[in-house]
């Protein structure tokens, strides 16, 4: 629901013959969060990027990448940040991934359940948790995925060793981990053992544009807990997620959590 920017809209609500003025949980100007997409669908990845995303093209690539235009600009001062702080260095950011939808990321998820994707180990003769246990190393379950929100970027190689020590990323890594937060980014997921030992394996290529995907969390993290987002009976295997859900979406570094957000 669209809000003006001077006025809001509340809800007149009758609490044991009681009015109380409730101010609508998503509420938001023309410029908002959501930019008059149901909150939900935009939470889970169910809409088309072209109604509130911006296209972007890495120079001399095809591909086409959607992202919040915050996210996009940060993104590319901090890409002029990195070549003027290295002149002398040709491995600049640029992006692999951006924008996923809920479909997305069901392809993904399901070509991986049914084995048809390569994992670390196959799926042969592992029950149905035991699989997904496997995908969640390094894949979100369709509706959870922090790439459904505009917000997060995937950059250069999804292994982790081009950013390590002897890789063609390392001073990338290096500087971004100094450097990056000036721009709104952290890494999401840091090595587990700084987030409790739980969520996704450490992915030294995904970058959050925080001051926005923060409180997209705490929005999904609050519908899933109302049961507003419902993932049961919409890809295989979710039947048998239970609250992996929660644990995978809250499971994020600390740092991200110190970075203003918009609200």
């Amino acid at each position: 629901m669209r809000v003006p920017s001077l006025f809001r809209f509340f809800i007149l609500l009758s609490v044991s013959s009681t009015w109380l003025f409730v101010q609508p949980a998503f509420a938001e100007s023309d410029s908002g969060p959501y930019s008059g997409i149901s909150p939900l669908s935009y939470l889970l990845g169910a809409y088309s990027p072209e109604k509130t995303l911006v296209a972007y093209k890495n120079p001399g690539d095809s591909r086409i990448f959607y992202l919040r235009q915050e996210t996009l600009s940060a993104f590319l001062k901090m890409v002029e940040a990195y070549k003027k702080d290295h002149p002398e260095e040709r491995q600049i950011p640029f992006l692999v991934s951006a924008f996923r939808s809920f479909n997305d990321q069901k392809g993904i998820w399901e070509d991986k359940f049914t084995g048809k994707r390569k994992m670390r180990e196959g799926i042969q003769g592992k029950n149905p948790l035991q699989i997904i246990n496997l995908i969640l190393e390094y894949s979100s379950a369709p509706g959870t995925s922090r790439h459904h929100w505009g917000t997060d970027i995937d950059i250069n190689s999804l292994e982790n060793s081009y950013f390590e020590k002897g890789g063609r990323g390392e001073k990338l890594y290096q500087w971004l981990r100094q450097n990056a937060f000036k721009y709104g980014f952290c890494q999401p997921y840091s090595p587990r053992s700084e987030r409790g030992n739980k969520g996704y394996d450490e992915e030294k290529w995904h970058w959050s544009y925080a001051r926005l995907a923060n409180d997209f969390q705490k929005d999904w993290e609050k519908e899933y807990k109302k049961g507003n987002l419902t993932l049961t009976g919409k890809f295989l295997g979710s039947e048998t997620l239970g609250e992996l859900p929660m644990e995978y979406v809250g499971s994020v570094n600390p740092e991200c959590k110190s970075i203003s957000g918009r609200r």
